[in-house]
């Protein structure tokens, strides 16, 4: 067993509360339940949700550590009406304690965007821009490649058969820009197309591919579940060591209920 305030410390330490991106109004933290009380299993997911909180009862996990926070806006009421108040109302009955750790955990040294830049191969990766001492997406150099087969090598990398390519214009690849989950602000497109051959990223609304496509520019669009849910066991290694070293007795368990919620067969 270890104490929950001791899991949150390792945490804490992975990605710091205080460095959420810069002007993006986050939500990180011990959001449900208290940090007090003692657990032999933290559940780590992408999404807290009803069945992740069911899942983490019958595990005997009394904490569960999500990347996107599971209260991300302000909410008004906590009913069964909504799933999120349902999310809610599941934890408090189960006795599980939910933290979350967003932007933070996207742009520390060792998180999802590091990894991201790992799995799409990229070499001398370095960070897009730094606001506040907080290191925002990354770019570095490939092996040449042609835009299909970064497209190819990031599908299997990351398990995602939905992968769209706009723009274009180049027929060879040797670097990237990777920003994890959501990095469809035309302002990072900008600063991709001034390090980078390609910008790799999800999430994507129609006026930046627009942006993209008129200026010829490669842009490969990821599923933002795709980016994200493979750093989890990733977590669960990084948290499994930490914990070890301290000789704390808890186990770190990848969420197996949750789902993409995109992932839909075009009929």
């Amino acid at each position: 067993m270890a104490e929950i305030k001791d899991i949150l410390a390792l945490m804490r330490s992975i990605a710091p509360e205080s460095a959420t991106e810069p002007g993006f109004d986050d939500n990180v933290g011990l959001l449900v339940g208290s940090e007090r009380g003692s657990t032999d299993t933290a559940l780590l997911c992408l999404d807290c949700t009803e069945n992740v909180i069911a899942e983490a009862a019958a595990k005997g996990a009394k904490l569960v550590i999500s990347h996107h926070p599971v209260i991300f806006r302000g909410i008004r009421s906590v009913t069964d009406g909504d799933p999120t108040g349902r999310t809610i109302l599941a934890a408090a009955r189960a006795g599980v304690s939910v933290y979350s750790a967003h932007t933070n955990l996207d742009f520390c040294d060792g998180g999802l965007n590091d990894y991201a830049a790992e799995l799409a191969g990229l070499s001398d990766v370095r960070p897009m821009l730094e606001e506040g001492g907080v290191k925002v997406g990354r770019y570095g150099r490939l092996k040449e490649t042609t835009l299909s087969g970064l497209a190819d090598s990031l599908a299997a990398a990351f398990d995602d058969r939905h992968i769209r390519i706009i723009g274009g214009g180049a027929e060879k690849i040797t670097s990237a820009a990777v920003v994890n989950g959501g990095g469809g602000d035309i302002g990072f497109l900008r600063r991709a197309m001034e390090l980078a051959d390609c910008y790799v990223t999800g999430d994507v609304p129609h006026h930046v591919q627009l942006y993209a496509a008129q200026s010829g520019y490669p842009l490969v669009v990821m599923q933002h579940y795709s980016m994200e849910a493979v750093y989890m066991k990733r977590l669960s290694v990084l948290l499994g060591k930490a914990a070890e070293a301290r000789g704390m007795g808890v186990r770190f368990a990848v969420a197996e209920s949750e789902y993409n919620p995109a992932q839909q067969e075009v009929l």
